[in-house]
């Protein structure tokens, strides 16, 4: 079965995406599967079922700290459902987003695909995610899976290597408006944080071949993060110029993958242009993704989109200037992919 991918940076309306692709009849939108996974994502290598499953399935320390319902109330929705049989602040990562939002049973369709998973044959993490999500759209007749991670951007290369059929969705939004949401969400904070601690100790989290999920090392840090103040890099407010030079490392590293691969592999969705014109652009992310156009699928998602006021225009100009001069890199980056 076909799949796709949305890249983006995180808080750059990817999540606003999911929630309209999965009003789609022939779409199977999944959310966050590879990001909750974080280090062992994408192991490399042969894996038993029983390895890949374990990824999905056992939660970590930086997991549960990052990703509950207390820090990320709108996405992390497991716990809002009653009678739910794990802890919503240590719970099994696939739980934490992906599966509340295809059922309010999240618990029973976890322990169906454990089931369904346990009879995997010994295959590549690409094979496994692709049987699994490849059963997961079936069993709700669907033709196409959508995945999107939040940070997606910085595994094209590796996702576009793993899944040479898979359709990309490069989803962009203004650079200084990405930053300035980021800096309002725990989980971008944390990693923006650990980019620079990691970078001065020759460590590249954002690395095209070797980001986190998918090097070995991320493993071992995982391990050890028992010594890491997590909390504080959570919750305490970060410099924005940090995370527009984040975004910028990101979003380079990104269109740089996307650029050496030929253009009909890769779609550009503009959530600015979301928002003005939405069922034009949900149209023609539809004939990308190669699935019908319902009108009453492009009427009710294109109602979804609102029109927000600027958060850098309301910014002093000498604040509003070092931001926009931060963001520059990335900004040139996308702006040249896109001319080409």
């Amino acid at each position: 079965m076909a799949g796709a991918f949305i890249l983006g940076s995180a808080r750059c309306g990817s999540t606003l995406v999911s929630d309209l692709i999965r009003l789609h009849p022939e779409l199977l939108s999944l959310s966050e599967v590879f990001s909750t996974a974080g280090a062992r994502a994408f192991p490399p290598g042969q894996l038993s079922a029983r390895r890949f499953w374990r990824g999905l399935a056992e939660p970590t320390r930086i997991g549960a700290l990052a990703g509950n319902p207390l820090r990320a109330p709108r996405e992390f929705l497991y716990g809002c459902q009653e009678r739910n049989r794990h802890d919503p602040f240590r719970c099994p990562p696939l739980l934490q987003v992906a599966l509340p939002h295809l059922t309010d049973a999240p618990d029973d369709l976890f322990d169906q695909l454990a089931a369904e998973v346990a009879a995997f044959p010994r295959q590549s993490v690409a094979d496994h995610y692709r049987q699994l999500f490849g059963a997961m759209a079936m069993a709700r007749n669907r033709r196409l899976w959508v995945e999107r991670s939040g940070g997606s951007l910085v595994a094209t290369r590796t996702l576009a290597r793993l899944f040479p059929e898979a359709r990309l969705v490069l989803l962009t939004r203004s650079g200084p408006e990405t930053v300035l949401s980021m800096s309002d969400y725990p989980a971008t904070r944390l990693a923006a944080r650990m980019w620079q601690r990691m970078l001065g100790l020759g460590i590249d989290l954002l690395d095209p071949d070797s980001h986190y999920g998918r090097g070995r090392i991320w493993r071992v840090l995982q391990a050890l993060s028992v010594a890491m103040p997590v909390t504080p890099m959570l919750d305490k407010p970060a410099d924005p110029l940090l995370l527009a030079r984040f975004w910028s490392a990101m979003v380079i590293r990104g269109a740089h993958a996307l650029a050496a691969l030929p253009h009909a592999r890769w779609h550009h969705l503009s959530y600015e242009a979301l928002v003005a014109a939405p069922e034009a652009e949900l149209a023609a992310l539809a004939l990308y993704l190669d699935v019908s156009a319902p009108a009453g699928w492009l009427r009710e998602a294109g109602a979804r989109p609102e029109h927000r006021p600027s958060r850098a225009d309301r910014l002093a100009p000498a604040e509003r200037a070092r931001l926009i001069a931060a963001c520059a890199p990335g900004e040139a980056a996308l702006a040249a992919l896109i001319r080409r």
